[in-house]
Formats: C-alpha cells, sequence, structure tokens
C-alpha cells in the first residue's frame, strides 16, 4: 500500500497588537510550537481516500453541488404549460455529501457508505409556499463485508437506469430500496447476488371493483431478487428475477404473485471515443409494474370473482459518445407495452421515450448541460398525451 501525506498543522498561532515582537513574549516561542502531524494518504481504493488519525480505515469525503431550471411538461393539455394553477418552470438546487469508508479485516474488506442529498425547490403549484423548505434525503447508505450488502441501495434487479439528466421518465427498473444481498464469483468474469429487497417503493396496488377501493396492503415479505453477471474488457451483461407479493388492501381480493424477469448488455465502445458505451435490455413484469416502469397502472384488478393481473413489458436502451474529451452527448429511449386485466379502469396502453442531453465540461468537475425529452403516451380508448420537457444544468463535483 502506498501512502503519502498531507502537511496539516494542529496549532495556529494569533497575535494582536500595534507592535509585538518575539523578544517581547515572555517564552521562547520557538521552543513552544507544537509538533507538526501528518494524515496518511491511502490510494489503493482510489484518489481522495485518507487513513481516520488512530483507525485502520480509509475514508474519502466528497461532494457536489447541482442547480437545475427546468421547463415542466409543455406536451399536450391538461400539462404544467396548459394550467392556470400550475408553473411551468422549476429552480432547482440541490447539495449531495458523499462518505466512503474501507477496513482491511481478518474476514476481508469491509466497506462503508452513504450518500445524503439536500434539496431545495420551486414551487410547481402557482398557490403553495415550499419554495424555502429544504428536504433532506438519504439517498444511499449500506455496509459492505466481503460478498455481503446491506442496506439501502439500487436494486440488484437493475441493470441499466439511463444515461440522461432525464426530463422525461424512461420505461426501466431504476430504484433505491433497503436490500440484505449476498454477492459471490462463479469463475472468470462471472458473479451472482441473491437478494431480499423491500417492495414498499415496488407495488402499485390492486383496484377491487365490488368495494371501489384500490391501494396495496401491508408487506409481508420481501422481494426475491436473482441476478447472474459476466463482466469483461468489452462491457458487462445480466439477466436478473424477482418476485413479490401483490397484496390488495381490501380484504376480499386475493393475494397474488408478482414476478419480473431482465436481460441487459452494455458494450464499451473505445474504437468510437474514450468513454463511449451503448446499452440495450428488456423488461418484462406482471403483477409487478414497476420493473418497468410503470407506475401509472394497478398491478393487478379484482373482478368480484378472481384477482386478474397486469402485464407489460419495456425496451430500453441509451448511448454515450464524446466528441471530444470535454463535450459529450448522451442519449435514452425506451418502449413499453402495458396489458390490464378486462374491466379494469386503466386503459391498455404503449408509451415511448425519447431523452437527450449534451454537456460540456471545461476543467475537471465542472458540468453545463442542456437535456430535452419527450414522451407519447397512446392509451386503448382514450386520447393520446403527449410530454414535453427540458433541463438546464450546472454542476460542480468535488
Amino acid at each position: 500500500m502506498l501512502r503519502g501525506t498531507i502537511f496539516l498543522p494542529l496549532a495556529v498561532m494569533a497575535v494582536t497588537g500595534a507592535d509585538v515582537r518575539a523578544a517581547d513574549l515572555p517564552w521562547d516561542a520557538p521552543a513552544q510550537v507544537e509538533p507538526v502531524s501528518y494524515v496518511q494518504i491511502c490510494d489503493q481504493y482510489g484518489a481522495g481516500y485518507f487513513v481516520l488519525p488512530g483507525t485502520d480505515t480509509c475514508l474519502r469525503v466528497s461532494g457536489r453541488v447541482r442547480a437545475d431550471v427546468q421547463f415542466m411538461n409543455f406536451g399536450s393539455a391538461p400539462s404544467n404549460w396548459s394550467e392556470r394553477d400550475e408553473n411551468d418552470v422549476r429552480f432547482r438546487a440541490r447539495g449531495y455529501v458523499y462518505l466512503d469508508a474501507f477496513t482491511e479485516t481478518e474476514f476481508g474488506l469491509l466497506r462503508a457508505y452513504s450518500e445524503t442529498t439536500f434539496t431545495s425547490d420551486s414551487d410547481t403549484v402557482r398557490d403553495a409556499d415550499t419554495s424555502s423548505d429544504t428536504v433532506v434525503e438519504l439517498e444511499t447508505a449500506y455496509i459492505q463485508w466481503g460478498g455481503l450488502t446491506v442496506g439501502r441501495t439500487q436494486s440488484f434487479f437493475d441493470f441499466f437506469t439511463g444515461a440522461t439528466y432525464g426530463s422525461v421518465a424512461r420505461n426501466l427498473s431504476d430504484d433505491k430500496v433497503w436490500v440484505a444481498a449476498y454477492t459471490g464469483s462463479l469463475g472468470g468474469p462471472l458473479s451472482f447476488s441473491i437478494a431480499a429487497e423491500d417492495i414498499s417503493e415496488r407495488v402499485n396496488g390492486t383496484f377491487d371493483a365490488v368495494t371501489t377501493t384500490d391501494g396495496a396492503g401491508g408487506n409481508r415479505w420481501p422481494a426475491g431478487v436473482v441476478a447472474l453477471r459476466a463482466a469483461q474488457s468489452w462491457g458487462t451483461a445480466q439477466v436478473s428475477a424477482a418476485v413479490q407479493e401483490a397484496r390488495p388492501l381490501s380484504a376480499a381480493a386475493q393475494s397474488e404473485v408478482g414476478l419480473a424477469f431482465g436481460a441487459g448488455v452494455l458494450f464499451n465502445l473505445p474504437m468510437l471515443a474514450e468513454g463511449d458505451a451503448l446499452a440495450l435490455q428488456v423488461q418484462y413484469a406482471e403483477a409487478a409494474l414497476s420493473y418497468i416502469g410503470a407506475t401509472d397502472v394497478f398491478d393487478s384488478y379484482y373482478d368480484g370473482t378472481r384477482t386478474r393481473k397486469t402485464t407489460g413489458w419495456a425496451v430500453s436502451g441509451g448511448f454515450t459518445h464524446y466528441f471530444t474529451p470535454t463535450i459529450r452527448a448522451d442519449f435514452d429511449a425506451s418502449y413499453a407495452d402495458v396489458d390490464t386485466p378486462r374491466g379494469a379502469p386503466d386503459q391498455d396502453y404503449r408509451r415511448y421515450a425519447l431523452d437527450m442531453d449534451v454537456a460540456w465540461t471545461p476543467v475537471q468537475g465542472l458540468e453545463f448541460g442542456v437535456d430535452v425529452g419527450y414522451a407519447n403516451k397512446n392509451p386503448d380508448n382514450e386520447k393520446v398525451s403527449e410530454e414535453a420537457s427540458a433541463i438546464l444544468r450546472a454542476q460542480r463535483t468535488f
């Protein structure tokens, strides 16, 4: 392990007065200066890590400040653009604090990681008075020890979660959840993960046609997730599956089993430019539609006799290209097809979404970018709805 040093004086002497000289002091100043102390640098985990004094732990403290101006939905009415009681422009300031700690133990490498955000948004509703409120969120916080991961992190089902700023939502699985997982090697480039995951943010609920109630019942079991991964110099590939309970809020409706499957591949394309990459994936879900990014439809429908499942599939992908080392473009696209049970209040629909950004990094850690997105949703027996949005962003990572 290579280590360097950062000079950190532990004491600073401040003297005030019109004319104070060393000879005027009642003691020998040089002899009283505290010895300097040093903080050790540990670089085996990357740049920016230092040894916490008195411990064997390497810590990195980093952060990010992001300022966005978003032109909200200016697509087909009703939208932010057409409604008088909604603001079309949203301003956002967000700060990030990242803590990453590594410790070597006799049983393997121990890691703890957390990401906390502080967000202040302008109001999207005209008469609201929350623009001065700051929302603090613990985005990620987990412990890894050997192959064990416990805490809040990205779902092990997820693969490609988007390359752009995301002016409009794409139909793909992208959720941070509470997990308890084990990851092991199968030899060579292959690895596997098996996880138990919280489903609180994964359920869309059931509609009961008899009582006209809707919603999801309380969780009784976590979701079970398995994933198989391959990683080599050309890129990565993954197949994954999830199973969870679709439990209605209404006691009259029976619970169903929600299922999801996904497969994806990401290609590194250094032959085009350093940092270029292409990702493609397909995902299928029944009674668990959040796994294809469809959160606007019930997972199931109780018709008075049985609970019937909503099903859907989605394909999505993204591409990143660097025109120069400081200018890049990102592109995302997705298409989803959702099939609801006969008699359900939700309509079958098809939806496609396109999103693109262009970013400029004039100096390391500083980025300016613009993102535009468009989505089109086509229900079976309703009017087509269109969504359009744009983001202007300035971001400093340090």
